[in-house]
């Protein structure tokens, strides 16, 4: 009666003695469900030879810069007089006008980078979460489930670091995601495929799975630091006597 009694003044909740519900965990390795990833593959590509023709753009119109900043050189203009300064002004704002273009290009290339990994990962997150409710996970957790290359330090510190450091290979539902990968983005050139219970890359592959994103190149362009006074491109430095 007293153990009815307990039960029912506790909402029915089993008593305090009584061992714990184990829970199911699995694991995946997410770097490289990334690169595996044939959308995410498909999208890193595009947005790089996006990024090609711009930093192209950018540096035909440096070069343009340099060579209007080569002619007021020997244009004979004196420094001081109102026609340098009229010109070298002009050179300036030219030059302050394309470090902006150049950081505006970065952000947004940063931030279609972000979008694309984010949605590539929510997708991901997708099929894991269809595969932990059919084999009874209620947990999963990323694990590296590759030997790291020791001649890397950063590698073998990554390795060593990981919150997993050992886990039964049938908890491992790495495989079973890359094939549903596959078969939901078949539209896009397949990036890997899993062979005798290994995923092996393919050469349409060319995402790292991560990393930082596209990089417009903000130096100078060669020759730009010249005899002054001469407008630096990107610089927006202009010499005035």
């Amino acid at each position: 009666m007293f153990s009815i009694a307990f039960a029912q003044g506790n909402g029915g909740a089993a008593p305090a003695n009584t061992p714990p519900q184990a829970i199911r965990t699995g694991v995946v390795d997410m770097y490289v469900l990334m690169r595996a990833h044939p959308k995410l593959n498909a999208d890193m590509k595009e947005l790089r030879d996006r990024q090609q023709l711009i930093v192209n753009q950018l540096m035909a119109a440096e070069k343009v810069l340099m060579e209007d900043a080569k002619t007021m050189q020997g244009s004979g203009y004196k420094p001081g007089t109102d026609e340098f300064n009229q010109v070298n002004d002009a050179l300036e704002k030219r030059a302050a006008a394309l470090s902006t273009d150049k950081n505006k290009a970065q952000r947004e290339l940063g931030l279609q980078d972000i979008k694309i990994k984010y949605a590539a990962f929510k997708s991901i997150r997708d099929e894991i979460q269809a595969v932990s409710v059919a084999s009874g996970f209620a947990v999963v957790v990323d694990v590296r489930g590759t030997d790291p290359d020791l001649d890397d330090l950063s590698n073998a510190e990554m390795e060593v670091g990981q919150t997993v450091v050992w886990n039964a290979p049938s908890v491992n539902m790495t495989t079973a995601i890359v094939n549903r990968l596959n078969q939901k983005f078949q539209q896009f050139p397949a990036a890997a495929k899993v062979d005798n219970g290994k995923v092996v890359f393919l050469n349409t592959n060319q995402n790292e799975g991560g990393g930082s994103g596209p990089s417009i190149p903000q130096q100078p362009a060669p020759g730009a630091r010249q005899q002054q006074p001469v407008a630096q491109p990107g610089s927006g430095n202009v010499g005035r006597q």
